[in-house]
């Protein structure tokens, strides 16, 4: 189950939640009131120079 970002607009607490289907809303579990989905930063490395996977020295891929 994907794991979706929400800010609150009220607060600003940042949230995640586990839902089947993104929902544009969410109830905030600081102080009750709507909060918007965030563009999560999920991928890629806080420096910016990308990151994931790389495959091991010698083993011919990359």
């Amino acid at each position: 189950m994907p794991l979706y970002e929400y800010r609150c607009q009220m607060c600003e607490e940042t949230f995640e939640k586990l839902q089947r289907q993104p929902e544009q809303e969410a109830p905030c579990p600081h102080c009750g009131k709507p909060a918007k989905r965030a563009v999560s930063i999920f991928s890629g490395s806080a420096d910016g120079n990308g990151g994931g996977c790389s495959s091991p020295s010698g083993s011919g891929f990359g």
